[in-house]
């Protein structure tokens, strides 16, 4: 809109960054105080006002610390910092974000008729969000991928976005489900700004659970219980779907281990099914002030055997099995393993591995295999996008690699055929604005408009005051 064609002049008016980009994720942007600095002087936005209301901060960091949350927030203002999917847990986390940026069609369409325009909502980005909360219809992916769109600046318009719905071919109950989920998510984005440690966090689902049955007095949780509770308030298919299914008979299953107390990170989306499913909002999980969690056991219980013999019977099972880790010494000591954690841990902790010392992987891409293939999937996709229907999308690498679903992999050197054919593709900018001011005239013409320079300059979507482009139209519409 602004006609400003280099990404890196843009990036610089807006973060004075000329070399790398001044963002570094979709969801979690930096560097924004420059961008504060760089607004006209009488603007009042702030760098708190962006973070808390224009990204993805108050979702991720509800379920941690101040302190952990205010490390991100930091992070975010300034320049560079360690990775902030890293450190609010996304990067080893088995939820995963969406790989497209999501919307709504009927906001889209609201947008579009009220406003002119629309614009990207932090709701759908939420991983497990299916349904928009205000129309009750399922969200939608654009055709702007997220890992990739830190390098572009893609409006939500009619290029990357339209107004017809996806057909609904879930249930009822999975609706309602997601739809209360919604409910709760939209309070950690829009409204929460409490923190809580996570040993307050475990401790008040061991409140919660006991009062429910499935935890004693001291707090001890009938796993097998909660598990069968738990697997028949969500259907396997819910579950699924919230990348969030649980295998009864796998010990380390996330549900076995989400309410241990450790400095693990877990997923929002996972503390509110937990929620859900005890039946809480999760306004009174950061209301609440007191937690109780497990209760000291009264009286001492000593052991009735001898810890030298007990130490000396673990080191001779650890010395019978030098590549076993933990677990496997657990498996195979069984009641020996139980006895040496309950009473002689710190022992039992200085001698015991944790790990087996990995292989390297090797590589094992076919790149000659693989480029084959790709060659394949970027002339079909040349092909769509030559024929796709509305304003014309210009050649080049980037809209091809976006339009088969791929990410920075397809423009590996090592795809050498894949590479010379999108160097002979590529459109150069004064060609793709002929096919866009021909497209525009076209249109115009099959609509039976009046031609004129004005006309097919806002049709085509160019800027007003570009002289060049003006005499580019005169010449071509008037051949």
């Amino acid at each position: 809109m602004c006609g400003m064609l280099s990404k890196r002049a843009l990036e610089w008016d807006l973060f004075k960054i000329y070399n790398r980009m001044g963002r570094k994720s979709v969801l979690f942007p930096q560097n924004l105080s420059a961008f504060i600095a760089n607004l006209p002087p009488a603007s009042k936005l702030s760098v708190q006002e962006v973070i808390l209301n224009h990204t993805m901060y108050p979702f991720y960091t509800a379920f941690l610390s101040r302190e952990k949350s205010d490390l991100v927030f930091n992070g975010m203002v300034k320049e560079n910092g360690k990775s902030i999917e890293t450190m609010v847990g996304m990067a080893g986390s088995k939820v995963k974000s969406d790989n497209y940026l999501k919307y709504c069609p009927l906001c889209f369409k609201e947008d579009m008729e009220k406003l002119g325009e629309s614009y990207w909502r932090r709701l759908p980005q939420i991983p497990g969000a299916l349904y928009c909360p205000k129309h009750q219809v399922l969200f939608k992916n654009s055709n702007v991928v997220i890992t990739d769109s830190r390098n572009d600046f893609l409006c939500a318009d009619e290029e990357t976005c339209n107004a017809d719905l996806t057909e609904d071919f879930y249930s009822n109950q999975v609706r309602e489900l997601n739809l209360k989920y919604m409910e709760n998510a939209s309070y950690l984005l829009f409204r929460n700004q409490a923190r809580k440690e996570l040993s307050f966090i475990i401790k008040f689902y061991i409140d919660k659970l006991r009062k429910k049955g499935f935890a004693s007095k001291g707090g001890t949780l009938y796993i097998a219980k909660l598990l069968e509770a738990f697997s028949y308030f969500y259907p396997s298919g819910y579950l699924e779907l919230m990348q969030s299914s649980i295998d009864v008979k796998q010990e380390a299953n996330w549900l076995r281990l989400f309410v241990r107390n450790n400095n693990k990170n877990r997923s929002p989306l996972r503390h509110i099914l937990f929620l859900q499913f005890l039946e809480i909002g999760v306004e009174e999980l950061f209301e609440s002030n007191t937690a109780i969690g497990k209760r000291a056991v009264v009286g001492n219980r000593m052991p009735s055997y001898s810890i030298g013999e007990k130490r000396r019977e673990w080191l001779k099972l650890i010395e019978a099995n030098p590549e076993a880790n933990r677990s496997e010494l657990k498996r195979l000591g069984k009641g020996l393993h139980t006895w040496i954690y309950a009473h002689d841990k710190d022992w039992y902790d200085e001698v015991t591995p944790k790990t087996k010392i990995r292989k390297e992987k090797t590589e094992t891409v076919d790149w000659e295999k693989r480029d084959e293939t790709c060659l394949v999937l970027a002339k079909k996709a040349v092909e769509k996008l030559l024929h796709t229907e509305g304003k014309p999308i210009r050649i080049v690498p980037s809209n091809i690699r976006r339009t088969i679903g791929v990410k920075r992999w397809f423009l590996n050197d090592n795809l050498v055929k894949t590479q010379q054919y999108l160097k002979e593709v590529t459109e150069d900018i004064e060609s793709y604005r002929v096919r866009k001011i021909k497209w525009a005239i076209d249109e115009m013409n099959k609509n039976g408009e009046r031609l004129t320079v004005y006309k097919i300059q806002l049709k085509a979507g160019f800027g007003g005051g570009n002289k060049k482009i003006k005499s580019l139209i005169q010449y071509i519409s008037e051949k």
